[in-house]
């Protein structure tokens, strides 16, 4: 793609608004801290999912407010006087913090590293949480978006878990999940819309798993569970069949209902593999057995017949 061209000579506003939004949505979605942007009126147009865990506001209820009625009242005049300095004069950026109102009712201190663009006519913004600096880290092992953990976390711990029940005799349980019909809520309603879906997916695969076992995101569409005492398959059969009815129950996403589902693939320890990549491998074959026999189900592992 040819920036130059597109910034100086293109004359189709739809192929700008389509550049400008990429932009935005790459930036948002792969910073590892607050991001918002905000119009320059002072609402906000769009923020990233982290806001939730340092705020409890979630995404989709920060969008559309504005920044007034989150500043402390003997705060406003300070930070929309340096907020107006980016417009008049020649800073290209500015910091303040000011205490910011919470869901809870109660205020926070953050501190902001803010820029104006006249491009988008919107205010940039990276957000910091003072009091969030001693787990900074810990996010390399978390996945930004949904909030679980990653695929260096699991990679870390299943050895681990894995050890454990060897020694104690007892048998690990390793779900693959892989959503049905992510793509298509993409390719219709966008990114935005995608994210949000794998951030409600992920809240109702902790609200099953519980003090069962964790779960981990991969990347794009697939999770992982990890069930470390899994005392028989009915006890199993009884949490993945709660998630794949749990995953199938349509989601309400800006207005729209969508619906979607999940294939899962289970791997036992030490019947299917011994091995972390063992197990993986195994519990992504059957959700693969799933897939190929219509979708929105789960299948234990099984060792082919030798010809």
């Amino acid at each position: 793609m040819d920036i130059d061209w597109l910034m100086n000579e293109c004359n189709d506003p739809y192929t700008l608004e389509r550049l400008f939004y990429v932009e935005r949505y790459a930036w948002l979605s792969l910073s590892p801290d607050m991001c918002a942007v905000i119009s320059i009126d002072g609402q906000f147009e769009d923020v990233n999912t982290h806001w939730e865990r340092a705020t409890g506001i979630s995404r989709e209820e920060l969008q559309g407010r504005y920044l007034i009625e989150h500043i402390h009242f003997d705060d406003r005049e300070r930070v929309f006087a340096d907020m107006q300095k980016l417009i008049t004069s020649d800073i290209g950026s500015t910091t303040f913090s000011f205490r910011f109102l919470c869901k809870n009712e109660k205020h926070t201190r953050l501190n902001w590293n803010t820029i104006f663009s006249p491009d988008h006519n919107a205010y940039f913004c990276t957000v910091h949480d003072p009091t969030q600096e001693k787990a900074a880290d810990q996010r390399a092992y978390r996945d930004m978006l949904t909030g679980l953990s990653n695929r260096l976390a699991l990679e870390e711990t299943l050895p681990d878990v894995l050890a454990e029940a060897e020694e104690a005799q007892s048998q690990v349980a390793v779900l693959f999940i892989d959503l049905d019909g992510f793509k298509e809520v993409n390719d219709t309603l966008g990114h935005k819309a995608g994210d949000t879906l794998l951030v409600r997916t992920a809240r109702r695969m902790k609200f099953v798993v519980g003090q069962q076992g964790k779960a981990y995101r991969l990347g794009g569409d697939e999770f992982i569970a990890v069930l470390p005492k899994a005392p028989d398959r009915g006890f199993i059969s009884g949490i993945a069949g709660q998630l794949v009815e749990k995953l199938r129950t349509p989601y309400d996403i800006d207005g729209h209902m969508v619906n979607t589902g999940a294939s899962l693939g289970i791997a036992l320890f030490p019947t299917d593999a011994d091995t972390p990549g063992g197990l993986l491998e195994a519990a992504d074959k059957a959700m693969y057995d799933v897939k190929r026999g219509g979708k929105n189900n789960f299948a234990f592992h099984r060792v082919k017949a030798k010809a």
